[in-house]
């Protein structure tokens, strides 16, 4: 208790301080033009210059001003002093790529080992969502953004405070989110939006790219199979923030974000942003409040030969009482239908706490012209307490566990509530070079990159006695349970350290000829993972560290017939962690090698100057671990796989300069290969939907200006809950529907941007997903209402 008061006080005194700021930063303030203007970086050069991509980040600028503020006059902002000096190819700080038109998704971005690229010159499928996105959909954290991509589903409960994902139809761990190329350094369970420029949006496998991911608990990873998303902070732009908004989310919540931001120096080399959340009320949910707030300060340098920028962060949450998903027993039969939107299923003494310390530092120098050497630092310390239920769905009587005949109950939920305390402590760090050299006709774009990333996982677990059974506590899906009392947590269950370290070297070549009309990419990295358990509960499942290395190879193509158009094609692998087996079969204690996860890609990219398509086809295989026989001879060997092929169509930018879209469409077949017996051969996997469809618009209104409507459709198809294909939940679809409108401050004359949004407009009740024997409800409707205004 004493530490979430402390945490509290900390935002709330940060959030303070920052308003101050605000107030005295109010005179030497700069005039805005428009509103969106101030969270957008100056334009950089991604890739060689070209004078079509100056014109078409020009003509995307004129129309995001008009868009803003195309019935304001305001005055000119304050610009910074011209820097005397260019950002070479292979230099990536300060070179965050600008927006494209229409202003949702950027023209480029970051792709780790081979650093920062423009849209048409990635042969992979990556979407960047930009910081202008985040402000105008009034997204609160990282899965809000992750709303408008088709590749990928949210499969954490609404409600429940964690960010987990699909990411083509594979698991991508909440743990796993990168933070300005630092994987595991993000606040783990979930991300506050409003400190952050870019989302990074990978699809496939990354091992070369990024290296391995530590996982949840770091002798589980997910891998990053499906793909990976990396978070790129604010920084200062040459013109002056100061700015701020209040917010509204249903039922009661009321918060501020405060955003201030300036840059020093005779020619700005010194740039200082601060960035800061504070809400706390009710949330949509019957009998559910949430208090969350965090606060950001990133400090860069620019200079002629040296740049480096440090960001410093905090971010607690306060969760009261978290709606977790639904486990599914092999018992289950049947799958209930849904309880009514909002209903609140979690007993009241429910309570979820995390807290999140996070800095990076990144610094690069160029030694030449065409050479460029960096090294990155993160750290992240994650505390999380916790005290819940997490429902197994028996659909039995209240009492019973299984519904033979006489007591079955639709909606009949049983589990053994427990409380915990988990640590997570991880260390991110890299190292390189990035070179371009010519030899002859044929352009050479070299890294070589040293990274390694360790996290130390602690977790203790109360439960109010060591008897399974007499722990139990009964009710019901559609009864709230007001009337359970909370249990005295006192017997330990569970007490361990688990650990994982991981290191790699990796090294990439992009040979291009034609002015990079012909791109190959070869590179390849030898990963090396160590994993480590000390059992304090019960010693003799303590494992000393063991380590295992494997080479991960990858290869890409891309080819311009003509200009705007870009045809390619990868090979590339992901790698989990090494998996130990339990002690429930007679191998325990064997260590799997990390498993190798390949895939095979084409695709093809159309850039109409303001509107891009992107078509892909993607083959990925997974290994897994199966149980081979039964009782006291069972054991576990890594064998199966999941399967999974689809298509993508991607669109987004402007149809006309008063409309503009964003979304696309994914297709997959998830199958499962080589499963115990071959009994679940060739059935589809748990939790992948056949079709995903997410599709958005915006209309600048002729008929009043300054007023912009918008909306969005979210199909996702039915799903299977379980390996055997019995049970499944139904299709779904979402329709969330806004509206904004620009105007000219009658105090200062800078612009006065009103939000509202509505999500799940028809309140509709819906099971949002599957996974590994799990369900979870999607959020009712949701109203959503800003103002944000600028001095």
């Amino acid at each position: 208790m004493t530490r979430e008061l402390s945490a509290r006080k900390i935002v709330r005194t940060l959030s303070l301080g920052a308003v101050s700021y605000l107030a005295l930063s109010l005179e030497s303030s700069g005039d805005l033009q428009q509103a969106f203007a101030q969270t957008n970086l100056p334009p950089v050069t991604v890739d060689a210059p070209k004078p079509r991509a100056r014109q078409s980040v020009q003509r995307s600028q004129s129309t995001r001003a008009s868009r803003g503020q195309r019935s304001v006059a305001a005055a000119a902002p304050r610009q910074a002093a011209p820097v005397p000096y260019v950002v070479p190819s292979t230099g990536t700080i300060g070179t965050v790529p600008p927006a494209y038109a229409g202003g949702q998704v950027a023209t480029g971005g970051s792709l780790g080992l081979l650093g920062n690229r423009g849209v048409m010159n990635t042969p992979f499928n990556q979407t960047s969502y930009t910081a202008e996105l985040i402000q105008n959909q009034q997204a609160r954290t990282i899965r809000d953004v992750l709303a408008n991509d088709p590749s990928v589903r949210v499969i954490q409960a609404a409600g429940g405070g964690a960010d987990s994902l699909f990411i083509r139809g594979f698991y991508y761990d909440s743990g796993d989110y990168g933070l300005n190329g630092l994987y595991g350094i993000a606040p783990y369970y979930s991300t506050g939006a409003n400190f952050v420029e870019r989302v990074e949006v990978l699809k496939g496998p990354s091992a070369l790219l990024n290296g391995m991911t530590a996982g949840g608990t770091g002798v589980a990873s997910g891998g990053a199979v499906g793909g990976s998303v990396n978070l790129i902070t604010k920084h200062a732009p040459d013109v002056d923030i100061t700015q701020l908004t209040a917010t509204y989310v249903s039922r009661s919540q009321f918060g501020e974000n405060i955003d201030v931001s300036r840059r020093y120096g005779e020619h700005k080399e010194w740039g200082v942003r601060l960035n800061s959340t504070y809400s706390n009320g009710n949330t949509p949910w019957n009998r559910q409040t949430d208090e969350f707030g965090n606060v950001v300060l990133g400090v860069d340098y620019r200079g002629e030969r040296v740049r480096a920028a440090v960001d410093v962060g905090y971010q607690a949450d306060n969760l009261n009482p978290p709606l977790r998903f639904f486990n599914v027993p092999t018992t289950t039969t049947s799958i209930p239908s849904p309880p009514k939107a909002g209903l609140n299923f979690q007993v009241p003494w429910a309570y979820y706490a995390p807290t999140d310390f996070f800095t990076t530092a990144r610094g690069e120098v160029d030694v030449t012209d065409w050479l460029t050497a960096y090294g990155a630092f993160g750290y992240h310390d994650s505390n999380i307490n916790y005290a819940y239920p997490s429902p197994n769905i028996s659909n039995a009587a209240a009492g019973a566990l299984t519904s033979p005949p006489g007591v079955s109950q639709l909606g009949g939920l049983w589990s053994r509530p427990f409380s915990g305390k988990e640590t997570f402590e991880t260390l991110a760090g890299e190292a390189g070079v990035r070179a371009t050299v010519n030899t002859g006709p044929v352009n050479h774009a070299v890294n070589v990159n040293y990274s390694i990333n360790d996290r130390t996982y602690n977790q203790k677990i109360l439960t109010r006695s060591n008897n399974a059974l007499a722990d139990l506590i009964f009710w019901n899906l559609y009864t709230e349970p007001t009337n359970i009392a909370k249990p005295n947590f006192s017997a330990v269950s569970a007490n361990q350290t688990t650990g994982v370290s991981l290191s790699s070297v990796g090294v990439s070549d992009t040979m291009s000829i034609l002015d990079k009309r012909v791109q190959l990419t070869l590179g390849v990295r030898r990963q090396t993972a160590g994993t480590e358990v000390t059992n304090f509960l019960t010693p003799a499942s303590s494992r000393p560290e063991q380590d295992t290395s494997v080479w991960s190879p990858a290869y890409a193509v891309l080819v311009k017939p003509v200009e705007n158009v870009a045809l390619y094609a990868n090979y590339i692998e992901g790698l989990q962690t090494p998996v130990v087996v339990s002690g429930a079969f007679t191998n325990v204690g064997t260590v799997f090698p990390p498993a190798q996860t390949k895939q095979a890609e084409v695709g093809m990219k159309i850039d109409a100057g303001r509107f891009t398509t992107t078509l892909s086809v993607f083959d990925i295989s997974q290994p897994s671990i199966i149980s081979v026989g039964a009782g006291v001879t069972a054991t576990q060997q890594l064998n199966g796989r999941q399967r999974n092929r689809g298509a993508e169509l991607n669109v987004f930018g402007e149809i006309t300069p008063d409309i503009r879209v964003l979304g696309g469409v994914a297709l997959i077949d998830g199958v499962q290969e080589k499963t115990q017996g071959g009994i679940n051969d060739g059935k589809s996997a748990v939790g992948v939907p056949v079709v995903n469809v997410n599709m958005g618009a915006e209309w600048d209104t002729p008929f009043v200006r300054g007023l912009t409507l918008t909306g969005r459709v979210i199909y996702t198809g039915s799903q299977y809950v379980n390996v055997t294909n019995t049970l499944t939940l139904p299709e779904w679809t979402r329709v969330d529907i806004g509206a904004r409108y620009t105007f000219t401050s009658p105090w200062n004359g800078k612009p006065i941007v009103v939000r509202a949004n509505i999500e799940n407009v028809g309140n509709k009740a819906y099971w949002a997903s599957a996974y590994s024997g799990v369900i979870t409800l999607g959020a009712p409707r949701t109203y959503l209402v800003s103002t944000t205004f600028n001095f």
